[in-house]
């Protein structure tokens, strides 16, 4: 046997590789329990996920930011209560309504208004009053007529109440 250190060095050159080796296989195992686990991971939550719609990008109960999305504000005369009706869960009452002043849009004559709350029952309009409308056509405004908007109380109209939403009705339209 040799004391001089020589089988020592040849030795450490021979483990050298060994634990170069031991160090790759070591690291391509953890990166291949990653990735499996990685891609297991996602393929549990895609399954989870939904896509989602926003029902409006607007604050229904304030004045200002419903009539920078309604293309009509005007206000109307009820003439007929015309049916509630279910629309996917949502409870709608539908108006005939008489155009009797435009503050913003082209709205005139008779046109039917659907109104129903996120939440509750809106309370029925009267018959005969007068009421601001701020309003959104429906693609078919026959069948579906003019959305209302606004979701805030509805009570006749009054000269504070048309000056609030004249001064609304001026501020630029909402991009959609």
């Amino acid at each position: 046997m040799r004391t001089d250190g020589s089988d020592t060095a040849a030795a450490s050159a021979a483990v050298a590789p060994n634990r170069k080796r031991a160090a790759l296989v070591a690291g391509a195992v953890v990166a291949g329990v990653l990735a499996v686990g990685g891609w297991s991971g996602y393929r549990y939550l895609d399954g989870q996920t939904a896509t989602g719609c926003s029902l409006r990008s607007y604050d229904p109960h304030d004045v200002a930011s419903t009539a920078r999305y309604a293309e009509d504000v005007f206000t109307g005369r009820v003439a007929a209560f015309v049916e509630r009706r279910d629309v996917d869960g949502w409870a709608e009452d539908v108006y005939r309504v008489e155009v009797v002043s435009v503050v913003k849009g082209t709205p005139h004559g008779t046109v039917r208004i659907t109104y129903g709350l996120d939440e509750g029952l809106a309370g029925r309009l009267k018959d005969g009053g007068t009421y601001l409308f701020a309003t959104r056509a429906g693609a078919d405004t026959v069948k579906d007529g003019h959305a209302q908007l606004y979701q805030g109380e509805m009570k006749p109209v009054d000269d504070r109440q048309l000056a609030v939403w004249k001064e609304a009705a001026a501020l630029p339209m909402a991009p959609e």
